[in-house]
């Protein structure tokens, strides 16, 4: 597990109020001993200003002199939280409060309880400190004090942040900066839209999004004094943290010591206690430097004790117990470790809690003791990830939670590894954990429409096809294996990690080239990893890390056949996608109606400048591609080709009730920012490329939506994201609802594309299983006795999410007419049998005859 830098908000807003609000004290009483506080604090000779404070409260006190007495109070209060005299600051400010709630002093009040609430913040009692918060924004909001209010909202965020409540913390920030905001003109904006700023960053740093962080940082970068020392002093540190999540420690070590710096000549105790805290991570974690790391640990130590500090005692003894871990003095590592959990519990500190567990499991482990010790490894690993998923759960925006767990898997790894290498591990067990483990904001997007299954091995086989098998592969750091599950059965294989990284990534380079170079990494992998599978004539495959391949190519184990030549392969991002119900209200559609919106051959502009980089060209292969489909299936089928296909249809629900989307275009992949991956379309604009960004993706409605088909490059590629897997275009689209996906794993020829998507489609419109319908069109490939026979050419398409249904099936016409005709004979039959009924009664009868 990465161990993160300890972002921080930028601290409570203390200065801020002093702009709002100077000392209240009068010119006729004791003038000199206050000024003379005063010079001193300036200074920085914080105990002898509170001292003389504390004086001037004696004289005031004695003379009965209400006003000033508070006045001196709620100064030698506010001094006192500098110094971490917390207690000291809280007794002091209560007071204050008594005396100004008789004057009706309500600014001076404000003070007092932001004091008090700062006090019981770094003494870990959060919900007394929130409470305090709340009532010094009150009184702020009823006087029309705005800095006041931006003021408290910053601190009520601080409270949030540190218990964990990101989401909430984040929209407390963003109502602070939009107060700062409309006051573009005061004095105190420039100080207030940096700290806020410096806030909402610190959240993106916490939930992983660094680079977003960093963009912000460098937004208020410069000019530092346009924020109090200690504002800017963390804001040093948490640009410090994004770079070294980035991969420049030093860059990060220079920042740290110039944050100590400005926190230390401020007689700021807690920014110079998180500075130290932070030159510690750096030194172990990316110079290797454990002594120094101890040293810097160890004074964080010191003055977190000296000043009471709760945060600061829980992190520094969390990360002497990282460290002593490594250097392998277990029992002192274990020692502070229990005392991080002890204190983050009673301080209500999620996130420490969670690394504190998980390093006191892996020094369960690591002491090689027999079950005693396993067992509490596993229940400190269980424990962790609870806090891990309880603060994943407050997270409400999907584009945030997206990256929460990607520093934060190794928890699971480690737990998943830890009960393999047990005697008889449990399979359904090791199971739960996979999913648990994977592709959880994606589970989340389908959940919200329809429930999903438990993530356990029976109710995952409840569900599978006939003749399926279902394989989930896990990639330990040093472990690796699969579960594998038919409709009656499951089993367990384990494999060497390390090789199966190594031939995954020579036989993904090979079939990329011409020759025959995949062929032995084929047998190889394929002999690694599918022995002791039981092949079925369909395979449902989830993937994990560098098996992100095409299974079709990998050589069936005992024989010189490839996968494809015996099986149909589906991939899915979890398991529990195996239950995710197809298109709701969809049964057999008229042939009238529209079946296919299928979209191709978009100008290429000269102007754009993505373009001429990626040297793209026009394709009119992918419009003869459009056509042929649109011959093929047996309903009405929309066009939009050139200048036509238009991002615009897409957006402005004209793909409602289609069961079939198909994109013949360009498309590029941006593995470090997924969001900015982008499929070409034509625009509204005469010269401008309408690019479908991937975010946009998830935001349509495919709730109707049989099949996406992407016939695109590298539409199969993204970022990999520990604890969501590749965050690709298919993921995208499963999430915007549609049913399955064929993406591309790399870059595809525009003539062999169109060939290999005409035959899919035949076969889809005859009504095959989607899955199968793909491989009878790689098949017709591979067996062509042509250059188009290698992978290089058929494999690159994969088919992602319900893979063994067929597509909304067509009434044909000649159904429809034999129907009518049906009808036809029906009535005419009737008629004539009424028009002969009618007749016989008209018939006159004849007279009967006597003989």
């Amino acid at each position: 597990m990465k161990t993160p830098g300890a972002t921080l908000p930028a601290r409570s807003c203390r200065a801020l109020l002093l702009l709002a609000l100077a000392l209240p004290w009068t010119q006729a009483a004791a003038k000199s001993p206050l000024e003379e506080a005063q010079a001193l604090q300036q200074q920085g000779k914080l105990k002898e200003a509170r001292n003389q404070f504390h004086a001037a409260a004696e004289t005031f006190r004695v003379s009965a002199d209400q006003r000033n007495l508070a006045a001196a109070l709620s100064a030698a209060a506010d001094i006192s939280v500098s110094l971490g005299e917390y207690p000291e600051a809280i007794r002091d400010a209560q007071q204050s409060v008594t005396l100004r709630q008789a004057l009706h002093d309500d600014a001076g009040l404000a003070i007092d309880f932001n004091t008090i609430g700062m006090a019981n913040q770094y003494l870990g009692n959060y919900q007394t400190a929130i409470e305090n918060y709340q009532e010094a924004l009150k009184i702020n909001r009823r006087l029309g004090n705005v800095v006041g209010e931006v003021g408290r909202l910053n601190n009520i965020g601080n409270i949030h942040f540190f218990r964990g409540r990101y989401m909430d913390a984040l929209e407390v920030y963003e109502s602070a900066l939009a107060l700062v905001n409309a006051n573009a003109g005061q004095s105190w904006n420039a100080w207030g839209r940096k700290l806020m700023i410096a806030n909402i960053a610190a959240v993106y740093q916490r939930i992983g999004l660094d680079e977003q962080a960093l963009q912000l940082y460098q937004q208020i970068s410069g000019r530092p004094q346009d924020m109090p020392a200690a504002e800017y002093a963390q804001a040093l540190l948490n640009e410090g943290i994004s770079y070294r999540r980035l991969g420049d420690p030093v860059k990060a070590l220079e920042l740290y010591h110039l944050s100590q710096a400005v926190g230390r000549t401020a007689r700021n105790s807690d920014g110079e206690i998180n500075a130290l805290r932070n030159i510690g991570i750096v030194k172990a974690m990316d110079l290797n430097d454990l002594p120094g790391a101890l040293q810097a640990f160890a004074e964080a130590l010191r003055l977190s004790r000296q000043s009471s500090n709760y945060r600061g005692l829980v992190q520094a003894d969390l990360y002497l117990g990282e460290v002593l871990r490594r250097l392998h003095r277990f029992g002192e590592a274990t020692g502070h470790l229990q005392e991080a959990v002890s204190t983050a519990q009673t301080a209500g500190l999620v996130e420490e809690q969670w690394k504190a567990l998980y390093s006191l499991g892996r020094i369960a482990e690591e002491t090689g003791l027999p079950s005693s010790s396993s067992n509490a490894a596993l229940e400190d690993y269980r424990q962790a990830i609870a806090l891990i998923e309880s603060v994943r759960a407050g997270i409400r925006l999907t584009s945030l939670r997206t990256d929460f767990l990607a520093d934060k898997r190794d928890v699971y790894d480690s737990l998943i590894g830890l009960e393999l290498r047990q005697g008889s591990p449990s399979v359904d067990e090791l199971f739960h954990w996979m999913e648990r483990s994977r592709a959880r904001t994606l589970q989340d997007r389908v959940a919200a429409r329809t429930p999903l299954i438990e993530p356990r091995l029976q109710e995952i086989q409840a569900h599978l096809p006939r003749d399926t098998v279902l394989v989930e592969f896990w990639m330990g750091n040093h472990d690796s294996m699969a579960v594998w599950a038919t409709a009656s059965a499951s089993g367990l294989v384990r494999y060497s990690a390390n090789e199966i990284r190594k031939n995954a990534a020579q036989l993904l380079a090979a079939i990329q080239k011409n020759g025959d170079d995949w062929k032995p990494f084929s047998r190889e992998l394929g002999e690694g990893i599918l022995a002791g599978i039981p092949l079925r004539s369909h395979m449902i495959v989830v993937q994990d890390g560098p098996l992100n391949i095409p299974f079709e190519v990998l050589s069936a184990p005992g024989s010189d056949k490839l996968l494809i030549e015996q099986a149909d392969v589906s991939y899915l991002p979890s398991a529990r996608l195996v239950a995710m119900p197809g298109p709701a209200g969809k049964g057999w559609l008229l042939p009238w109606r529209r079946q296919l919106v299928a979209f191709g051959d978009p100008p290429v502009s000269s102007t754009d400048a993505l373009a001429q980089k990626e040297q793209w060209q026009p394709l009119p292969a992918s419009a003869d591609e459009v056509r042929a489909i649109a011959r093929i299936i047996a309903g009405r089928a929309e066009t939009h080709l050139g200048a036509d296909a238009r991002k615009a249809y897409l957006l402005d629900h004209r793909i409602d009730g289609v069961s079939l989307l198909h994109l013949s275009t360009h498309a590029v992949v941006d593995q470090e920012h997924p969001d900015r991956s982008r499929i070409l379309l034509a625009s509204d604009s005469p010269g401008n490329a309408g690019y479908l960004f991937q975010d946009e993706v998830g935001n349509l409605d495919l709730k109707n939506v049989d099949l996406v088909t992407l016939s695109a490059c590298d539409t199969a590629r993204g970022r990999m994201v520990g604890g969501e897997g590749i965050q690709a275009f298919s993921q995208s689209f499963l999430a915007a609802g549609a049913s399955a996906t064929i993406t591309s794993m790399w870059k595809v020829a525009d003539e062999p594309t169109a060939g290999l998507m005409n035959q899919f489609y035949y076969s889809l419109a005859r009504g095959a299983p989607k899955a199968e319908a793909l491989r009878a069109a790689k098949l017709r490939l591979l067996r062509s006795n042509s250059a188009l026979s290698s992978p290089r050419y058929w494999a690159a398409f994969i088919l992602t999410g319900d893979g063994w249904h067929p597509t909304t099936r067509v009434i044909p016409w000649s159904a429809i007419l034999i129907l009518l005709a049906a009808i036809l004979v029906v009535i005419s039959l009737s008629l004539w049998r009424l028009v002969s009924v009618k007749a016989a009664k008209k018939e006159p009868r004849k007279a009967l005859q006597i003989g």
